[in-house]
């Protein structure tokens, strides 16, 4: 009887260690698919992966977390983030101002947020950043970590995040030393001097190469980063008008493609076309591989936007194009944008994530909102009350963000679901989502119009919007 006892022990330890075995085996397999992401380039109009799949990136903007816009961000100033952190710098030393700022960075954007986009069925993530989460000025001195390395922490750990949960990550240059459009989003309103053709212009220009062939160098073997969108909006408005300011941003595009490429010839590089197709060199001009353009459409018709998608169309850059930001302003719908961006098989990143400000947590805007957040007031609160309300207080998980009806929405399209009805009618039609859904969305538009328009009076008053 002992024996057999002795037997029927053995066997279910046995049974148990082979049963744990593979439990180990196969968590083993899903944490090594979630961490590796295969390698994505430009070939033809599409993107593809290592096995020459297409991929479709659908995702969003992380907007805020490298260099923040005061519409919808804890702070004021039309001017641009770089007012903030100059007097910042001067009440409290760079060092400290340095350490702030990562702190509310560290806040704004936590794992929730990637958890939350893989949730919404979505793929990647642009990440804007300012050369100044790198550089502590615009001479090129970079941060560094205690052994002098450039210190890429934070940046590294926002890849580690998309690496958990299987997103893509572009890296989007918001903000460049010198500045490359007039708008406050790239740091400081009406303050274009990266294209000038000074000594100071071509300094500036020489940064701008050393900060992205120092990144290339340190993500060149990252499968995770989709690409390197070397510019947010360059010329801004001067992109189609001004024809000095285009050669030399034309010239400087394919000199950063040129450095980048003698480090890196595996990751796409993003050259942001904005508006159109036209304000910058087709692939064969210059003889650029593996580039994805971009453009941003924030227009007031439907049939404005089908003009734009056939714009791209039929441009004959073949290669791909990625909408990296939009917004249906005007009479414009989601419905029908988000049908065509996936009818045409564009890929594509809503702008933005999140957003803290008068209706925020109703605007389709914002996939997070909240109206509650207080804005810091960087020329008087102490530096007590400064960490305080850069604190856990703006976790999107901390109580004050609310998902939008937005959210729910556009969930219906990350799987590249197309509205047909919506499609055909010029978005008069609407079949996507319950009556109820689509009534509040419409209303959240028409509440998001009443806050764009406040925001525009108030940069208006302060010469910060022309």
């Amino acid at each position: 009887m002992k024996r057999c006892m002795k037997k029927l022990f053995a066997l279910f330890l046995a049974s148990l260690l082979a049963a744990l075995s593979l439990i180990v085996c196969a968590s083993g397999e899903t944490a090594s698919s979630a961490e590796r992401l295969s390698y994505l380039s430009a070939r033809d109009e599409q993107i593809v992966n290592e096995a020459g799949e297409p991929v479709l990136l659908r995702g969003t903007n992380f907007g805020g977390w490298g260099i923040m816009e005061d519409w919808f961000c804890p702070y004021t100033s039309p001017s641009g983030e770089e007012e903030m952190f100059l007097t910042l710098v001067e009440r409290f030393g760079l060092e400290k101002t340095h350490a702030l700022m990562k702190r509310y960075r560290k806040n704004w954007i936590t794992e929730t947020d990637y958890r939350n986009v893989s949730e919404l069925g979505m793929n990647v993530v642009r990440l804007p950043v300012w050369y100044r989460n790198f550089q502590s000025d615009d001479s090129g001195t970079w941060y560094r970590d205690k052994k002098g390395n450039i210190d890429f922490r934070e940046l590294d750990a926002q890849v580690a995040l998309c690496k958990k949960y299987g997103l893509y990550l572009i890296l989007d240059l918001h903000g460049l030393p010198g500045y490359q459009n007039d708008y406050d989003h790239c740091g400081r309103s009406k303050s274009m001097s990266l294209f000038d053709e000074t000594p100071q212009g071509e300094r500036y220009r020489e940064v701008v190469t050393d900060f992205w062939v120092t990144v290339a160098k340190h993500y060149r073997d990252e499968p995770t980063i989709a690409m390197y969108d070397l510019m947010n909006e360059p010329l801004g408005t001067n992109i189609t008008s001004d024809k000095n300011y285009r050669q030399v941003f034309f010239d400087f595009s394919d000199a950063l493609y040129q450095a980048i490429r003698a480090v890196d010839s595996r990751h796409i590089i993003c050259m942001e076309a904005i508006w159109s197709p036209d304000a910058i060199p087709a692939p064969s001009v210059y003889g650029w591989e593996n580039i994805v353009y971009q453009e941003h459409l924030y227009d007031v018709t439907n049939a404005t936007m089908l003009r734009k998608a056939n714009e791209i169309k039929n441009a004959g850059f073949n290669a791909p194009f990625l909408i990296g930001e939009f917004y249906p302003r005007g009479i414009s719908s989601f419905s029908y944008m988000l049908s065509l961006f996936n009818a045409r098989s564009l890929s594509w990143t809503t702008w933005t994530y999140k957003g803290a400000g008068k209706l925020a947590d109703k605007s389709p805007w914002f996939l997070y909102g909240s109206s509650t957040i207080e804005k810091i007031d960087f020329e008087n609160d102490s530096y007590e009350t400064l960490c305080q309300k850069f604190g856990k207080v703006l976790r999107t998980d901390a109580g004050a963000f609310h998902r939008t009806a937005f959210a729910d929405y556009v969930k219906r399209f990350t799987s590249g679901e197309v509205d047909q009805a919506s499609l055909y009618s010029f978005g008069a039609v609407e079949t996507r989502g319950t009556l109820k859904e689509r009534a509040s969305l419409f209303a959240d538009k028409l509440r998001s119009v009443y806050t764009t328009i406040l925001d525009w009076l108030r940069k208006l008053k302060t010469g910060d919007l022309l």
